[in-house]
């Protein structure tokens, strides 16, 4: 016992540093934002900040535009990252080359990529250059619905390579014999898939997911860049609404928007992970 007890308190000891860490910048602000969110200009204010951020309509529009993201994007990223892993998973040869090369996205700088977006799908750009050529109109792109798919376009190619590497090592380590087996009993490339492999790279999946969700969040600067401080009803997100409240100087409305979009990332996710728990892909 008294040799667990002095591993404990090493343990414990190499841990302090982070764990004060995660206490300064991340528990404490919280606990702030918490606290900000039922304070008003008379003192306490109960939830009266909250009631008055769901009768604000910008952000009802930020909630929505947030939500239709989010159900959007992360299926298509997952989907998307899903498939690719498993075509690369059958050039073993190449996928060295392919892991490497998936990985540009992400070092890439963001004002590069906002630049060429904004060289193909501005009013003058590329895309209505080659309209126009063949007597098509323009279309708005920054000012209209596919301001949307803009975004979600950027989110699954900035994002795209690393799910596929996480999907490529979760394949790499399920054993040959289960599908060898499945092959052999008659069961199709589509039934082996859903059966066997998406059953068995569940954690995997879930890793994925939680990645996946909180990189959608972090699509802020991207959005800001391309649309501005105020853009379109299509791309305000609560990104957007919490950025201006700072700029406005409301911080009651700042943090109750803010508390109920970490609400909504926690309940995302607890979800998720009551299903991975429930999940039975070891049997």
């Amino acid at each position: 016992m008294k040799f667990e007890k002095k591993q404990a308190v090493w343990a414990y000891i190499f841990l302090l540093p982070s764990l004060i860490g995660i206490a300064i910048f991340y528990v404490i602000p919280y606990l702030m934002c918490i606290y900000n969110s039922f304070m008003g200009t008379g003192g306490f204010a109960g939830f009266d900040n909250y009631i008055a951020i769901f009768k604000n309509r910008a952000f009802l529009y930020a909630l929505r535009n947030t939500m239709i993201f989010t159900l959007i994007a992360i299926p298509s990223l997952m989907i998307i990252s899903f498939l690719i892993a498993k075509f690369m998973n059958s050039f073993k040869k190449i996928s060295a080359f392919f892991r490497s090369a998936y990985l540009m996205p992400i070092v890439i700088p963001a004002a590069s990529l906002i630049y060429i977006w904004q060289l193909l799908f501005d009013d003058q750009g590329t895309i209505n250059g080659i309209l126009n050529f063949f007597g098509i109109d323009n279309i708005h792109f920054f000012s209209s619905g596919f301001s949307m798919v803009m975004i979600i376009l950027i989110y699954i190619w900035k994002n795209c390579g690393f799910c596929v590497i996480l999907f490529t090592a979760g394949l790499a380590n399920l054993p040959n014999s289960v599908h060898e087996s499945a092959h052999l009993e008659g069961a199709g490339g589509f039934t082996t898939t859903v059966k066997i492999t998406l059953p068995l790279i569940t954690p995997t999946t879930f890793f994925v997911f939680l990645m996946a969700l909180i990189n959608s969040f972090r699509m802020f600067r991207e959005s800001f860049s391309l649309f501005g401080t105020y853009p379109n009803e299509n791309v305000y997100f609560l990104q957007n609404f919490i950025n201006n409240n700072y700029n406005n100087f409301n911080y009651s409305q700042l943090s109750s928007s803010a508390i109920v979009m970490s609400l909504i990332f926690i309940g995302i996710m607890l979800a998720f992970f009551m299903y991975e728990r429930k999940a039975d892909y070891m049997e």
